[in-house]
């Protein structure tokens, strides 16, 4: 694979010191070492890993409930056509709805928020990346990407890069523990992925830190509800589901947002907030209403959540 085009300073994750790559017989090792607490970051299989074996311990659980559900919905694949594709997919993937939607998010994204920042190439840090797709595709415009996520599967996280032309920067790492200096990033998006925070509010603050000024904060295709009364109902049927599947309840992080949290985190960044929504595609709207007549809640919105802009 070519090297990227742009390499961000990253930070210790022990004392946040600006981490070095060291050199031996005059080319770089491909770790990152620290020169104030000698801590060392290793590169395997492509990939820096900023997790500590305790950290690791103590996420797996989480990962091996998510691998399983993950294999049972069908997001787990094999051939290198259908990652080259995303977020296109047949009309046959048991997950063609929810990808409609991150095909017509993935069209916002770039005509009504990278366009408005008026430069290029953009510097991305794409939080929640999976298997790497929206870096893929962002990679192909002509932008610099750095990918983040816990899971370095092959088939379903960090490890499916090995499916792209594209290469791009790719760390294990947690989106509350950003390995990065601050103000280096154009845009930071939560790919699918704000809602598996412990504390969104305080997550969306960390990310800001990261962002050049005047950069993006993103928070794209995360469950969004008008009330919580509603997510909580979504919660506890997802929470029976998981039951029946699996044998027990799953919780990643707080499972949704709510518009007013949205807008209470972007008065508190000192953020304007603009929403975009992703509809499915013909025929969303009364599929919409079918989904709530049936539930008898209001079905989650999709789309996208820009923080831009400081308020003045």
């Amino acid at each position: 694979m070519a090297e990227p085009t742009w390499t961000p300073a990253f930070a210790c994750p022990e004392c946040g010191s600006t981490l070095v790559a060291p050199v031996m017989a005059g080319a770089p090792t491909g770790s990152l070492i620290c020169h104030s607490c000698d801590t060392e970051v290793a590169r395997r299989e492509g990939i820096l890993r900023f997790l500590s074996s305790t950290r690791l311990a103590e996420i797996e659980p989480a990962l091996a409930q998510y691998r399983r559900v993950r294999e049972q919905d069908g997001y787990r694949q094999h051939g290198a056509a259908y990652y080259q594709a995303l977020p296109q997919v047949d009309r046959g993937d048991p997950q063609h709805a929810v990808w409609r939607i991150r095909q017509e998010s993935f069209h916002h994204l770039c005509s009504r928020v990278l366009r408005r920042l008026g430069r290029r190439p953009l510097r991305v840090l794409d939080l929640g990346a999976g298997n790497g797709w929206l870096s893929h595709r962002l990679t192909l415009l002509g932008h610099a990407c750095v990918a983040l996520d816990w899971l370095d599967d092959l088939d379903d996280g960090l490890g499916a890069a090995r499916h792209y032309p594209t290469t791009f920067i790719r760390l294990q790492a947690d989106f509350d523990q950003l390995p990065v200096v601050a103000g280096q990033f154009d845009v930071v998006i939560f790919n699918a992925s704000l809602h598996y925070s412990a504390n969104p509010s305080a997550t969306l603050r960390y990310a800001d830190e990261a962002l050049v000024d005047g950069g993006a904060l993103v928070v794209m295709d995360s469950p969004v509800f008008d009330s919580d009364a509603d997510g909580c109902r979504m919660l506890a049927e997802r929470q029976h589901g998981f039951t029946e599947r699996i044998g027990r309840p799953v919780q990643w992080g707080v499972g949704y947002l709510t518009v007013e949290a949205l807008k209470r985190a972007a008065s508190e960044a000192g953020l304007i907030l603009r929403r975009i929504p992703s509809r499915g595609g013909p025929g969303w709207a009364f599929k919409r209403w079918i989904a709530g007549r049936k539930l008898q809640r209001q079905p989650a919105s999709f789309g996208i959540w820009s923080f831009a802009g400081r308020a003045t």
